[in-house]
């Protein structure tokens, strides 16, 4: 792929059948709004709230809008998961699974109210789940949606944990949905080509830690050594210095990052850019992955780069699924942006440069996000920190969260920020590459 150096892509634009939800619906929304926008930013992450009909038809309006103003839109897919039931009940078979604590397997569900239904969660490691979901995606939003798109924006794509979680304690993988009945055959299928064995036998059940959990996972589970992933990290440890997971459990983050890549990530970035190929606005996919979940620590180098003291971050990638080194290579894969939480304090240096050395081996676009302002204004001294990073690392594609505050009238709107922002923008596009 090929981008501006520069190329400025912001996030939150969001449709629905209703003005909702902090969704738009008409087009005259979409011009009030986009002209306030025009010349300030190349591209926007683009979302449908839902995918009926009736949602489509709000979405492909404000779509063709933006086509006027010459502003890239890049489809997201921010909580896909809980949209999929607008294309079809998921049946049981494609539904995930997930482990409680003591060992039992049960069927994965979102977190609901009392007093309301509780609703599945699709099982993206399943192949046979994922054919019927693209096929309907492709053929509802995909070929509706060909030749208003610039491309895909994976969200946070990663495997869906149903549990709490601190910035400085790993993800426990009995709360990954990671155990359907398929999941267990392609894991089976996963031991025999790479033998995977213990004390000379072929691994056939899901790995646990705690031979506790052995007597409640209904004959799937076996107890194997090396889970060896550090509970709670401390700020000033070397990341280098983690210890890893072992044996069994080494190919078993193997196993899931990479089902997780090929059956996910790769197979819905292969079904846009086939239904795309040849439109003149197609530019491919983008990977977007916050860093304290997307960068595994097991593939850190720099041996200074530390837990840090500010939000204790940690480099849970593999625990969640994510391996960055395998995601840079996929062939579907064109541009990988690392997102990140201020303030650059908190040794955001470390995550940006190592999210950099693996994306650019890989020989891929890399992006980064250093313009996260959730609920506040942009600071004016953190500003020069910034555009400092970014000056350093040299990324191709930056990216900003939110477009609201950006505009005149918000709570959050800075003038002189805005200022900021905008003499650093054109200072570093006029930089070489």
């Amino acid at each position: 792929m090929r981008l501006p150096h520069g190329y400025l892509i912001v996030q939150g634009l969001a449709t629905y059948n209703a003005s909702r939800f902090g969704a738009i619906s008409t087009a005259e929304e979409a011009e009030k709004l986009l002209s306030q926008l025009d010349g300030r930013l190349d591209a926007l992450e683009y979302e449908s709230l839902f995918f009926d009909d009736h949602d489509l038809k709000a979405h492909e309006a404000v779509a063709r809008v933006a086509a006027t103003h010459r502003i890239d839109l890049w489809t997201s897919t921010f909580r896909i998961l809980g949209r999929i039931r607008s294309f079809g009940a998921i049946r049981p078979e494609f539904q995930a699974h997930v482990m409680e604590p003591d060992g039992r397997i049960v069927p994965a569900q979102f977190p609901h109210e009392a007093g309301t239904a509780p609703q599945p969660i699709f099982d993206v490691l399943n192949p046979e789940a994922v054919d019927w979901f693209l096929t309907e995606y492709r053929s509802k939003y995909f070929e509706r949606m060909k030749g208003l798109l610039a491309g895909v924006f994976f969200n946070e794509d990663c495997i869906h944990y149903l549990a709490k979680w601190r910035n400085d304690r790993r993800c426990e993988y009995w709360r990954n949905i990671t155990f359907s009945p398929r999941v267990l055959s392609l894991w089976r299928e996963y031991c025999r080509e790479h033998d995977v064995t213990h004390e000379g036998k072929l691994v056939a059940k899901f790995p646990v830690h705690d031979p506790a959990m052995v007597a409640n996972g209904g004959g799937r589970t076996a107890c194997y050594p090396g889970w060896d992933v550090p509970e709670v990290i401390q700020p000033g440890q070397r990341f280098v210095d983690l210890p890893r997971a072992q044996g069994v459990w080494r190919h078993w983050y193997d196993f899931t990052c990479d089902l997780f890549l090929r059956n996910w990530i790769g197979r819905f970035a292969a079904a846009a850019n086939e239904t795309n190929r040849g439109e003149p606005k197609w530019k491919g996919t983008m990977y977007f992955g916050l860093h304290q979940w997307s960068l595994p620590y097991e593939q850190i180098e720099d041996p200074g780069f530390t837990v840090p003291t500010a939000h204790r971050w940690g480099a849970w990638g593999r625990q969640r699924g994510v391996d960055l080194a395998r995601m840079a290579q996929h062939p579907e894969v064109d541009v990988v942006i690392c997102e990140t939480y201020p303030p650059i304090a908190a040794n955001l240096e470390g995550f940006v440069a190592e999210y950099a050395r693996i994306t650019r081996a890989a020989g891929k676009t890399y992006g980064v996000m250093l313009h996260r302002d959730d609920e506040w204004a942009l600071k004016l001294d953190e500003e020069p920190r910034r555009w400092a990073l970014i000056e350093k690392y040299r990324p191709t594609v930056i990216a900003r969260y939110p477009h609201s505050h950006m505009l005149p009238g918000n709570k959050f709107y800075s003038a002189e920020g805005e200022r900021l922002f905008a003499e650093g923008l054109a200072r570093y596009r006029k930089l070489s590459t």
